[in-house]
């Protein structure tokens, strides 16, 4: 087998054919490193190793895309990666961004269990549910969770404060605040709980108001 032609496609990649064929887009650091030019003999393993090689490179562009984007975990990295590249450059790619520091699903989980407990007001229920679709592991995401001392009560009250307050008060909006917050995941023991003690309140509230009118 022959490379019957290398031909510019980009700035840096260049489409290469072999025996007057399409065979592979590679870059030019590849191209270099491997001394391949137009004309030279070439074994199936050789081009084999420069497929690997530009798989590797294409894996490690996206990886740190995705990463300069957002936080992943080592198996969402992965699984977006394998949508491009063989299995064996996405898991030497994940490898790598582990050594350099740029994935660790410890610290990734501690950012969401934050980020949906105290921003969001999410139940650890759904947050974890949310957690295990990006790819955390059950255990970690379980401990980054605790970690948060999160009280459902409290949560729930927040919500009930900031996004629910004028549906309650009669019947129908008081079901609709209930299913509204069961479907973050809340028990539903804590949901009637806090409802019930915001009514309460609002009752006492208004009681002192018209004593004192």
């Amino acid at each position: 087998m022959k490379i019957t032609e290398i031909e510019k496609k980009s700035k840096t990649r260049y489409t290469v054919y072999v025996d007057g064929e399409y065979f592979y887009i590679l870059d030019a650091e590849i191209l270099t490193e491997h001394h391949v030019r137009a004309g030279m003999e070439v074994t199936e393993a050789f081009l084999e190793q420069l497929k690997a090689a530009a798989q590797l490179r294409r894996a490690r562009e996206r990886a740190f895309y995705l990463l300069s984007y957002r936080d992943h975990s080592e198996k969402e990295l992965y699984q977006k990666l394998r949508r491009n590249v063989s299995d064996e450059a996405a898991a030497h790619t994940v490898a790598k961004m582990l050594e350099l520091g740029l994935l660790n699903d410890e610290r990734y989980a501690e950012k969401l269990a934050d980020y949906y407990l105290n921003q969001k007001q999410w139940s650890e229920k759904k947050s974890l549910y949310e957690m295990r679709q990006k790819g955390i592991p059950d255990e970690v995401a379980r401990l980054a969770l605790e970690a948060c001392e999160v009280q459902p009560e409290d949560q729930i009250r927040r919500l009930i404060d900031t996004k629910y307050a004028r549906y309650l008060g009669d019947p129908k909006g008081n079901q609709k605040v209930i299913n509204a917050l069961l479907r973050l995941g809340f028990s539903y023991g804590d949901v009637r709980a806090a409802v019930r003690a915001y009514l309460e309140q609002i009752e006492l509230e208004e009681e002192d108001e018209w004593q004192y009118e």
